[in-house]
């Protein structure tokens, strides 16, 4: 596999497994929820939170563009390039970094980071009810995270493997929104854990 195909392939299992993160806004949004065929893998449950609980209340004003998001994941995207098709328009955005063509001699060592936002104002109710949903979804589990839980937010995971590509997300829906970060990558394992992404994704809010 040339590396502009594994290039591509990666770009094609990120896009499946974000759609942990789309069938969130679509449910958040008022829309059918619907089932997702990206895998079966799941996460292991149970990130409890490496960190100190949160000190907000699970808002990611901070951030303004995809410079700002890459900013505030530090290290996990160092020696990635942020791709021209990223977006951040308004209260949605759609960031995506990937291994420079010029550094990926090889196919397996392309890997990609995306991370998907949406800003949206939840009821406790609101979070509950699509929490069951997500819940009923194949491939996706929920995660108990102190630090989420502090902001009545919650958290969920997923890991996919397709086509010697496999990928890594974590979704954390808070009551201002969402923000979903899929860590992608040649081989059996992504180059970042669902514990990694989750902490990436808990890194974005204030």
């Amino acid at each position: 596999m040339t590396t502009t195909t594994r290039r591509a392939a990666v770009t094609a299992t990120t896009t499946g497994v974000l759609a942990l993160g789309l069938l969130l806004a679509g449910c958040t949004s008022g829309g059918a929820g619907g089932g997702d065929d990206a895998g079966s893998g799941g996460s292991s449950a149970g990130s409890s939170g490496s960190g100190s609980t949160a000190s907000g209340e699970g808002t990611f004003d901070d951030l303004a563009s995809c410079d700002d998001v890459g900013s505030a994941l530090g290290g996990v995207v160092d020696g990635l390039e942020l791709r021209d098709d990223s977006t951040f328009s308004g209260d949605q955005a759609n960031c995506q970094w990937a291994t420079p063509t010029t550094e990926a001699t090889d196919a397996a060592d392309v890997t990609a980071i995306v991370v998907l936002a949406q800003r949206q104002e939840f009821s406790a109710d609101d979070i509950s009810a699509q929490t069951s949903q997500i819940e009923g979804t194949q491939g996706v589990e929920s995660v108990d995270d102190s630090r989420v839980g502090a902001f009545g937010g919650q958290a969920f995971s997923q890991t996919v493997t397709q086509q010697g590509i496999t990928a890594s997300a974590s979704t954390i829906l808070s009551p201002h929104g969402l923000i979903a970060v899929t860590a992608t990558g040649a081989g059996d394992a992504a180059p970042l854990s669902t514990d990694e992404t989750l902490d990436a994704a808990y890194g974005l809010f204030d």
